[in-house]
């Protein structure tokens, strides 16, 4: 493979096996090319909206002409040059780049024909931008160490690269040995899910199906990449399959060794694992799963063995517990015996995420044997997450009838809490523990192996079902017992079919199972974050009791990572600022046009009930019933809510300590509370569950969702920020979550701002520092959600005199005192919350009252009442109906009174197979009327027309009363009528008919233009 460069018009050639990968940018900049950057100098807000636009067209070699191109390809030797794959694009700060792999090592050959490479050497080059082009020579020095230069100088040239490149981190990190792929085969399956063409033992190509980008490590490189491919015909998928224009890459360890079977009879035993990168959130350390069901340290390890009559090969899956949960992030309690399990969410939300786990295992493997490798004393925190652990196997095994997602089934469980004085004892020997060996041998019968016959062509045996291995961090433990089940499946499965394994197959076995340990051990490891208290512990302790802790549950809330960590965050795209690529042709512009217009066929729209509530409690815990206030009589709520969004403020008195360390036990009460009530008065008697619950100090965010709602939510996600003592303190703030329902995204903030009468100005602030400072995944804002719903303690005061505002309130005269509302004149000069709405306010103001009664403030302050709870919403397509708005006056306990608001609804639900199959037909049925399009990609320079109709951004300036952006050059707006002014000599001037009717598409006999004489006739008349 080898690539070319066109300086200007900057563009760049892929070329392998007679075909060629044309990439472009639709606006680049060039800093080393002046007389060409002025010709291009346009129109910037178009450049700033195809910033992370590509366009690519893939084509025959020969229709090329590469004489403006030069060959940058790097040299792997003096003689010979050349790239090894495409790993894909990566986005960062506005810059593309496209990456390819340009060293590597064969780590493993499962069979003699198919090998794994050991990545060790990565490249980048910048698409859009030539600032970085001097560069390309340095790089190239750096590929071998084996050229001539010095190795200081070669240091010095590493050293120049990392300080100038922003994507040297990511090039390095790739570059440390524990990524590999392979040329000839899908490595993020295993043998079994490739399967054998009945010609030859030639794999399948499997990347793009969803299950196994958990182990594409560039899935956000290559995403776009992927869809491309995918709309080739079928011909040029195979074509660009062996170009190499698509390498999927993963990280692991891999690692074949010389072996016999019986005899003479030589064997390759290969052990390959692949780490899991699809978690949100940690994906190394003490943590447990995220909202799909993916967990932190989960791996897949399959041995496999060849011989020139069969194949064998064997898969077993590890990872920590699939249920939210999260060690105590303090110093205190990491640096202490008694360390604290913590759970973030309810039992309920967990079972959901336990749930989706163990579907997607049952989707892949047919059937999951669990082996739990966690300590049995329930004293200890491993002890009491193998007890939550137990008891979320057991609710689900006693309600699989009840499930609302996925297929019926139970999960069998085998407990086996290995002591570390065992496998010290045993280690990594060829003979397996006998007191372990029995409790194994009926599952492992259950499930059997895969064999392939290779003469024969076809399949002896298959494996029928996966053991999931769970210690608490998915190492030592876990690597320990899965090669004991491994160990135990070849001896099984060798006498099963009359074969006597040589010793040196099980001795060699055990050493691979060890040397996987040390490697995953190693690479996992680099990425635990450590507090400096932590690294001045000793040796023995670090390496024992540390682990990972992160200062927040979202990678998004990493404080200080290491390099690797930002590297690592880098390529899996998940740095706040980082957007994916998106790749252009005529094809998929006009596919994507299509779909838009064609939405209706793939995609429904379904109406979907909201509760939403904010309450300042006044740090109170109230005992009674607050049924009124969920479901207050006066509304008539006769259906039940699919979401119920609840919104504290005050929820803890707020001390100075519960500024610094957060008391969880009032939100833990009011959560339990609120969904007893739920479940106990909802018209229809669903289930609800805890979905998430967040809080900073006396701000606190509850959502419940109605249970068989469930399969509907995905990509749940919170965030906080603190706008206190400028922003040290979290008295005031907010609490937000975002999350899916089907297709549409929503957002959910709960906040307390600034208070006093006059404090006008600090509360703006504190709006417009919550609305930037509160970021999601992807660089996600508030506002980039299909619907909002802002709720919380606003503190917005009324503008008049105790003396008359009460009067007002008794006279129930709403309408004049919200003309006074601060918030209310806020938001009508576009300053604070502006696009949101706010419905008719119709009920007296919420604060402040002498709490347990109805009377307005007597204390001294005599403050004056006003709306100070609101709650306000925004969405796209006006999606949210709002049908309730009012307060609970009879709820008394605090000095607020709770306000309500009910919403309707309308979430988009996407078919994606119909879409997906939609879109194969639209672009079969283009290529078929339009033919082949390469022309326009050899013909023209500038393609930036390719994108300039799809980029809202791109268009021109807003019209005004005097220039008008359809007419050329933004001229004047100007009209002419032939009949009034291309009068020729002796004709009468004329004028329009005042007889013409209003109705302008009215028949009518009279004529559009009569001259003066005639109009002086119809007057007369």
């Amino acid at each position: 493979m080898k690539l070319y460069l066109n300086e200007t018009p900057r563009s760049f050639l892929l070329v392998s096996n007679g075909y060629a990968l044309i990439i472009r940018h639709p606006s680049p900049t060039y800093k080393h090319h002046h007389h060409y950057l002025h010709h291009r100098n346009g129109n910037s807000n178009k450049d700033s909206a195809s910033s992370n636009k590509v366009i690519v067209e893939f084509v025959r070699l020969e229709l090329l002409n590469l004489s403006s191109y030069k060959d940058i390809t790097p040299r792997k030797s003096r003689s010979n040059k050349q790239l090894l794959g495409f790993i894909g694009f990566l986005n960062v700060k506005s810059n593309i780049y496209l990456g390819f792999i340009t060293s590597s090592t064969t780590a493993a050959s499962p069979t003699i024909d198919h090998k794994i490479n050991q990545i060790t050497g990565v490249d980048f080059y910048c698409l859009n931008n030539d600032e970085f082009d001097h560069l390309i020579n340095d790089n190239q020095l750096q590929l071998h160490q084996q050229s001539q230069q010095p190795q200081q100088q070669l240091n010095n040239v590493e050293e120049r690269i990392t300080s100038e490149y922003p994507a040297a981190s990511v090039r390095k990190f790739l570059s440390l040995g524990c990524f590999y792929y392979s040329t000839e085969f899908d490595i993020t399956s295993n043998v079994q899910e490739r399967g054998f063409l009945h010609d030859s033992l030639k794999f399948k190509l499997i990347a793009d199906s969803s299950y196994f980008t958990r182990f594409t490590w560039n899935s956000f490189m290559i995403s776009e990449l992927m869809e491309f491919r995918n709309r080739l015909s079928i011909f040029e998928q195979n074509v660009f399959d062996n170009t190499g224009f698509l390498t999927v890459i993963t990280r692991g360890y891999a690692q074949t060794v010389n072996t016999k079977v019986k005899g003479d009879e030589d064997a390759l035993l290969t052990l390959i694992s692949k780490q899991s990168c699809i978690k949100n959130g940690p994906l190394f350390g003490d943590w447990g799963c995220d909202d799909n069901g993916a967990v932190s340290n989960y791996v897949e390890t399959e041995v496999i063995i060849y011989t020139e009559k069969f194949v064998f090969a064997y898969v077993i899956v590890r990872g920590n517990v699939p249920i939210y949960w999260e060690l105590d992030n303090s110093q205190k309690k990491l640096l202490s015996k008694n360390k604290k399990i913590t759970y973030p969410r309810s039992f309920e939300a967990s079972q959901h995420a336990f749930t989706r786990h163990f579907d997607r295992l049952v989707n892949q493997f047919s059937e999951v044997h669990v082996i739990n490798a966690l300590s049995e004393n329930f004293k200890s925190y491993k002890g009491q997450l193998n007890d939550s652990y137990r008891q979320h196997i057991k609710h689900f095994n006693e309600h699989t009838d009840e499930r609302v997602t996925g297929t019926s089934y139970t999960i069998n469980c085998t407990n086996l809490p290995i002591s570390t004085s065992l496998m010290k004892k045993v280690g990594y020997n060829s003979s397996n523990p006998y007191e372990i060996v029995p409790v194994l041998v009926d599952p492992i019968i259950n499930f059997g192996a895969l064999f392939y016959d290779i003469n024969k062509k076809h399949y002896t045996g298959k494996q029928l079902g996966v053991f999931r291995v769970n210690s608490f961090d998915g190492l030592n433990k876990a690597n320990f017992i899965s090669k004991i089940i491994s160990q135990e499946v070849i001896e099984l499965a060798f006498r099963d079919i009359g074969i006597q394994v040589d010793p040196d197959l099980y001795i060699k076995h055990a050493k691979l199972w060890q040397e996987n340990e040390e490697h995953i051990n190693k690479i996992t490891l680099n990425f635990l974050t450590y507090s400096s208290k932590l690294q001045a512990s000793s040796a023995a302790s670090t390496k024992n009791s540390v682990k990972s802790h992160f200062t927040k549950k979202y990678l998004s809330g990493v404080v200080d990572p290491k390099a690797n960590e930002t590297a690592m965050l880098k390529l899996l795209g998940r740095l706040q600022d980082q957007v994916s690529v998106t790749l252009h042709n005529p094809i998929h512009d006009y596919v994507i046009k299509e779909l838009n217009k064609r939405s209706k066929e793939y995609s429904s729209f379904k109406n979907i009930k909201l509760f939403a509530s904010t309450f300042n409690v006044n740090g109170t815990c109230h005992e009674e019933d607050v049924k009124e206030w969920l479901f207050p009589s006066k509304h008539n709520i006769q259906t039940s809510y699919d979401i119920v969004f609840i919104g504290f403020q005050e929820i803890v008195e707020l001390t100075a300590g519960q500024m610094v360390n957060t008391d969880t036990v009032n939100r833990l009460f009011w959560e339990k509370k609120i969904k007893l009530t739920l479940d106990q008065y909802n018209p229809e008697k669903f289930k609800y569950v805890s979905l998430w619950t967040g809080q900073i100090g006396g701000i606190a965010l509850l959502l419940f969702i109605k249970e068989k709602e469930l399969k509907n939510i995905s990509n749940v996600e919170g965030n906080y920020k603190k706008t206190g003592l400028g922003g040290y303190s979290a008295n005031k703030g907010g609490v937000a979550v975002s999350f899916s329902y089907a297709n549409t995204d929503i957002c959910l903030v709960s906040s307390h701002l600034a208070a006093g009468l006059s404090n006008v100005e600090e509360r703006h602030q504190n709006y417009k520092t919550l609305v930037k400072g509160i970021k999601f995944s992807k660089n996600r804002n508030i506002k980039d959600h299909d619907a909002v719903i802002w709720l919380g303690d606003f503190n917005f005061r009324i503008g008049l005199p105790n003396e008359q505002v009460k009067p007002l309130i008794d006279l129930k005269n709403f309408n004049k005192l919200f003309e006074y509302d601060q918030l209310n004149k806020q938001m009508a000069n576009g300053e604070t919350f502006p696009f949101f709405d706010e419905m008719e306010i119709k009920f007296p103001p919420t604060y402040k009252y002498d709490n347990g009664t109805k009377v307005y403030d007597t204390s001294e302050k005599q403050r004056i009442p006003a709306w100070t709870d609101r709650i306000l919403n925004m969405s796209r397509k006006k999606i949210i109906k709002q049908e309730v708005y009012d307060c609970c006056e009879d709820i008394i306990f605090s000095d607020h009174r709770p306000v309500i608001a009910i919403y309707q609804l309308s979430v988009n639900v996407i078919n994606e197979n119909i879409r997906k199959n939609l879109a194969l037909d639209l672009y079969e049925n283009y290529r078929k009327s339009m033919g082949d399009i390469n022309d326009l990609f050899l013909t023209n320079n500038d393609v930036s027309f390719l994108i300039n109709d799809i980029d809202d951004q791109a268009l021109p300036p807003p019209s005004s009363d005097v220039h008008k952006w359809w007419l050329e050059g933004g001229k004047p707006a100007k009209i002419q009528i032939g009949a009034l002014s291309n009068k020729e000599e002796g004709d009468l001037e004329k004028i329009i008919n005042p007889r013409l009717p209003n109705n302008p598409f009215e028949t009518t006999e009279e004529p559009e233009f009569i001259t003066r004489g005639q109009l002086m006739n119809l007057l007369n008349n």
